[in-house]
């Protein structure tokens, strides 16, 4: 287990030189803004495949970037970074720091979803790279852990379940609060045997 004053935390100018880095990029192609990123980085982490971190920005920026050398470099070192404090949560083995609120309630005027709705994409993305590997061992209970997700991202708003837990948004809120406990159960369920 991690102590918590050793996980190699962004500071805040990190973190926001990162998430405009990623905003300015997508306005560019269809890449992953911060919660999306941070999200993928997350499933990747948890699950039971390991990648690259070739393979991962690629995931990020699946077409050439329009950054030059040194902001490339710049925007993968913070990136990995992320992924080592990433790292570090999971195996401090609390309920994990989504980095954002666990709703996806947002005000009117906000016609781009709510951060965790991207994140919880990201997330499926994540998956989604290799489904069968995720569900391989204890099937129900993995479906179990990964419904918040599931709901939360909104790539399966058309099921009827999903839109009954929408129309309800205490239910709503619940099932997103549902999502730090059930990403550590996933790491443990795929990691614990190795430590």
């Amino acid at each position: 287990m991690s102590d918590l004053l050793s996980i190699p935390a962004l500071d805040e100018d990190e973190l926001e030189l990162l998430g405009q880095m990623l905003e300015d990029e997508l306005e560019r192609q269809d890449s992953f803004d911060f919660f999306e990123a941070h999200g993928l980085i997350t499933a990747i982490k948890t699950g039971p495949i390991e990648f690259e971190w070739s393979q991962i920005y690629e995931m990020i920026f699946p077409e050439k970037t329009a950054f030059n050398d040194e902001q490339l470099e710049r925007v993968q070192r913070l990136l990995r970074k992320l992924g080592y404090e990433i790292q570090a949560w999971l195996d401090y083995g609390e309920d994990f720091p989504v980095p954002c609120d666990l709703t996806l309630q947002v005000e009117d005027d906000d016609e781009e979803g709510s951060p965790l709705e991207a994140w919880a994409a990201g997330f499926m993305a994540g998956i989604l790279q290799n489904e069968a590997a995720w569900y391989a061992k204890d099937e129900e209970k993995m479906a179990e852990w990964i419904f918040p997700i599931m709901y939360a991202s909104g790539l399966f708003a058309e099921e009827a379940e999903m839109a009954e837990i929408d129309e309800d948004g205490d239910l709503s809120d619940q099932m997103c609060n549902n999502i730090p406990p059930a990403i550590i159960e996933m790491f443990l369920h795929f990691h614990a045997s190795k430590g």
